[in-house]
C-alpha cells in the first residue's frame, strides 16, 4: 500500500506541475494560483485566516500574498458584514477571468495529451476519476484512520 501511495503521489505531483506551467508562464506562481483557486471555490470571499488555513501557510505569508493579489487586480478586500473588524478577500472580474483562462488552457492541453492515449487507457482514467475525487475529499476532510493491515 505504501508503494502505491508513493507512486500515486509522485505521478499526481508530476501531472500537477505540468498543468501549472501555463500559469507560471503568465507570471502566476503556484502559491498565487492556489490562492486564486481557493478564492474561486469560496465564491463570496474568505477571511485572511481562512485562506491561510486552506493553503497551509502562515498569517504573515498570507498578508503578503493578499497584497500581491490586490496589487495585481485579481482580488479585492472588503469589510466582513458580520464582523466589521475582519476583512474578506474576493476575486475581482480580472481574477475570475485569469483563473478561468488558465483552467481553459489547462483543459485544452490535457485533452490534447489524452487524445493520444489508447481507448483502453482512457477507460482506466475515466474509471479512476471518481476514486481520485473520493481520495481528495477524504484528504480535505482530514483523512481517514489507517487500518491495522488486516484487509491488506
Amino acid at each position: 500500500m505504501l508503494r502505491l501511495a508513493g507512486d500515486l503521489r509522485a505521478e499526481v505531483n508530476r501531472l500537477a506541475y505540468h498543468l501549472r506551467t501555463p500559469a507560471t508562464r503568465s507570471g502566476i506562481t503556484p502559491t498565487r494560483l492556489a490562492a486564486l483557486a481557493a478564492l474561486s471555490h469560496a465564491g463570496s470571499g474568505l477571511r485572511a485566516g481562512d485562506l491561510a488555513a486552506r493553503m497551509g501557510i502562515t498569517p504573515a505569508s498570507t498578508s503578503r500574498l493578499i497584497d500581491i493579489l490586490v496589487d495585481a487586480g485579481w482580488a479585492d478586500r472588503t469589510r466582513d458584514p458580520e464582523d466589521a473588524r475582519a476583512v474578506l478577500l474576493a476575486l475581482t472580474a480580472s481574477g475570475r477571468r485569469a483563473i478561468e483562462d488558465l483552467r481553459r488552457e489547462n483543459v485544452t492541453v490535457l485533452a490534447a495529451d489524452l487524445s493520444a492515449l489508447e481507448p483502453e487507457d482512457l477507460a482506466v482514467l475515466t474509471a479512476a476519476v471518481p476514486l481520485l475525487r473520493t481520495l481528495s475529499e477524504r484528504l480535505l476532510a482530514g483523512g481517514v484512520e489507517p487500518n491495522d493491515g488486516a484487509g491488506s
